[in-house]
């Protein structure tokens, strides 16, 4: 069995996007969309300039970080080598478009599933090569067994300084480039200016594009093919509804074993939990470009996913907080004993799960901290507090004082650890790489600048701590403070999001 993989000699490519065209001819690809394409660059001095062209498709990575974060086990690899996708099992969740490090998988909106690039597989499988490599006039893509020390790939490999797009990332990718230089192949090395030979970017991309200062000299990208946010608003509210729900049953059940009977917390706060937990669900599921194919993540699971292991803390959760709701509601005192335990893990383990799935994006260096789950554990509980606080103040509670007491203090030190976590992950911890710091600048000086210092910083974390230091955890302060505090969480997971996101990967 051939292991396929390809070579493109670059000081070969006349960027006549014959390629492109061949391959949306091949597979009947929609307008606006592309499995491959040809992205141009210019560099040098004038007269001395030149345009150099680098032919973009689906890496077939051996260690396919789409293939590992699609929950359904919709993309596989086949015995060949080739990173393939059944369409019938594909829910359009759009995690494996976030975690290709090359910007290579796309809705198609004919389906509304996933789409990309399988070396033309149909061919393969009738002893033709792929539509790319048969119309190319200059013959720079080199097609074949990668494993056959006689076949031209082989050769070539062997004798050729070739290189792989973003080896870094340790996904083995089997597309190997030639006679190319790093501003042609690194998406971060060549400017980008918004103005592009064949239309401009959109509104979205072109604000978080740094601003464009025309050195001479300097090398620009002059065409590009540039995919929407996968994730956006929906995943934004995910963040904020998921952390809520599990803070508030967590901070409550811990209060009921602490002693504070109240209904408000044994009852109303884990029915509010649930009710976000359902929320949750809900924008999850409207975010699925198939969203009548939600349950297939639970009738067909891909356990190395984190996306998989997150359906089934949420539904475990959702049945925890039900039976503890009822519990209560019965008085059944060893029933919430017996519950109090794996109704709280179940919670934690619903709320940090994201951190190991937006981990997963290969590419997004801003979510691949270790940091970032600890940080969302910790705005779990800011968002518990602050609830909480909220709820507590405005309704009749036996002991209000002394819960307060309590609350303020847990809101007090949870904001003070994830301010902490801000300026370590934004200020200090920035310079692992050039998609790292590119995502840091956009958030501390860039088009995410006001965001992240007026709403996540003063807002989110200086202002509510002020207050609860100054006026104390009673009256309008406390109020003032928790809904500052819960604003300040949305800002920082609206930015967070956005920021991973806004670095080009192709």
């Amino acid at each position: 069995m051939p292991l396929y993989g390809m070579a493109i000699d670059l000081s070969q490519c006349i960027g006549c996007h014959a390629c492109t065209i061949a391959c949306k001819s091949e597979h009947d690809i929609p307008i606006g969309v592309w499995r491959c394409w040809v992205k141009e660059v210019e560099k040098g001095y004038f007269p001395e300039t030149q345009r150099e062209f680098l032919p973009v498709l689906c890496n077939q990575c051996s260690d396919a970080p789409c293939q590992n974060i699609c929950p359904t086990g919709a993309l596989f690899r086949r015995p060949d080598g080739i990173v393939d996708l059944d369409p019938a099992w594909c829910i359009g969740c759009k995690a494996c478009m976030v975690a290709c490090p090359y910007d290579q998988l796309f809705i198609d909106p004919n389906t509304n599933t996933a789409e990309k690039c399988n070396f033309c597989a149909n061919r393969l499988e009738t002893g033709l090569e792929p539509a790319c490599v048969v119309v190319c006039p200059t013959q720079c893509r080199i097609f074949g067994d990668r494993e056959d020390p006689g076949s031209r790939l082989s050769g070539l490999i062997a004798r050729e300084a070739v290189t792989v797009r973003k080896a870094e990332y340790n996904t083995s990718p089997n597309i190997y480039y030639f006679k190319g230089s790093r501003q042609t192949l690194d998406p971060t090395a060549a400017g980008q200016s918004g103005i592009y030979k064949q239309g401009e970017a959109g509104e979205q991309t072109k604000d978080m594009v740094p601003e464009w200062d025309n050195k001479p000299g300097e090398s620009r990208t002059v065409y590009d093919v540039f995919h929407k946010i996968p994730w956006d608003t929906k995943i934004i509210g995910y963040l904020m509804t998921k952390g809520m729900s599990a803070g508030l049953l967590i901070l409550s059940l811990i209060m009921w074993r602490l002693g504070y009977t109240s209904s408000l917390f044994t009852i109303w706060m884990p029915i509010l939990s649930g009710i976000l937990l359902a929320a949750t669900g809900g924008l999850l599921i409207t975010d699925l470009k198939r969203p009548e194919r939600f349950y297939y993540i639970l009738i067909r699971p891909n356990w190395g996913s984190w996306m998989s292991w997150g359906t089934y803390f949420i539904a475990l959760d959702s049945l925890l907080t039900a039976l503890w709701v009822l519990s209560a509601m019965g008085g059944a005192t060893s029933w919430m004993n017996t519950l109090w335990w794996p109704t709280i893990v179940m919670a934690a383990l619903a709320s940090i799960y994201t951190g190991f799935f937006f981990a997963q994006a290969a590419a997004r260096d801003l979510w691949r901290g270790s940091e970032n789950t600890v940080d969302i554990a910790v705005q779990t509980v800011v968002k518990g507090a602050a609830g909480l606080i909220f709820f507590t103040t405005v309704f009749p509670v036996t002991d209000k004082t002394s819960a307060l007491l309590f609350l303020g203090s847990v809101l007090t030190g949870s904001l003070m650890l994830h301010l902490a976590i801000l300026i370590f992950s934004t200020l200090i911890h920035r310079f692992g790489s050039e998609p790292l710091e590119r995502a840091a600048n956009l958030i501390v000086g860039g088009a995410l600048k006001n965001e992240f210092w007026g709403g996540a910083i003063a807002m989110g974390c200086a202002v509510p701590i002020i207050l609860i230091w100054w006026r104390g955890v009673g009256g309008m302060g406390a109020l003032l403070a928790a809904i500052l505090a819960t604003a300040g969480a949305y800002y920082w997971d609206r930015v967070w999001v956005k920021a991973g996101q806004a670095v080009p990967l192709s």
